[in-house]
């Protein structure tokens, strides 16, 4: 039985050090998105608290299995279960709910383009401009938006002008990452779900452990 709460002790940590660099990679791309995109602040502050939840919980998580804490472990456990429902809840929620999602990505894509300065110069340096930078597009439709292109509608490595639209390209941009998050989110469940159940076992293993050592002494 030692042998084998060692095992579930090892293989506890190896998944909840995977589940911990799963939160640095949430805290990265919150940041990546304040870095990014002016008007989702508010988006990336959550995806940080929660990048940030998760960290702290698979600290947790390791010090139960690093002490062979049963009540620390089965504490870890409900943690997972109640983090793996709010997950579930708000990525279908977002899932159910994407188009108006997109629709709003449409309308702060309006915004940003109103709320350029005017006349536009030709080393713009608006919120548009760093996104005709970001994905070498050029205007809301295109580059006939412009009586004189500015220098953010060229390609920085061919000096080309970019003649494509910044609109479609921005919201086909936040589609292919929504998709790519929401997959994120579904693989960072599953490995809850891993991390809970060898937590529960060992929790469950380290008792079986004490009962034996209590009622068999050496």
């Amino acid at each position: 039985m030692a042998c084998s709460t060692k095992t579930l002790k090892a293989f506890s940590l190896i998944w909840d050090t995977i589940y911990a660099l799963f939160g640095v990679i949430v805290i990265a791309l919150g940041v990546y998105i304040i870095l990014k995109l002016e008007y989702f602040d508010i988006a990336a502050l959550v995806i940080i608290v929660l990048g940030v939840i998760v960290v702290l919980a698979a600290i947790f998580g390791t010090l139960g299995a690093t002490r062979e804490s049963s009540r620390m472990s089965k504490t870890f456990v409900v943690i997972l279960i109640v983090l793996v429902i709010l997950e579930v809840l708000v990525v279908g929620f977002f899932w159910i709910f994407q188009t108006s999602f997109l629709i709003n990505v449409d309308q702060t894509f309006d915004q940003l383009w109103r709320d350029q300065p005017v006349p536009i110069k030709p080393g713009n340096v608006s919120q548009i401009a760093n996104i005709e930078r970001w994905l070498d597009c050029c205007g809301n439709v295109g580059s006939t938006d412009y009586i004189l292109p500015p220098n953010s509608c060229y390609n920085s490595e061919t000096d080309k002008l970019n003649v494509e639209g910044c609109r479609q390209k921005f919201l086909d941009y936040i589609a292919d990452r929504w998709t790519a998050f929401n997959i994120f989110a579904v693989i960072l469940v599953i490995v809850e779900l891993v991390c809970a159940v060898f937590a529960y076992v060992l929790a469950n293993s380290i008792v079986n452990r004490w009962r034996r050592s209590k009622y068999f002494p050496k």
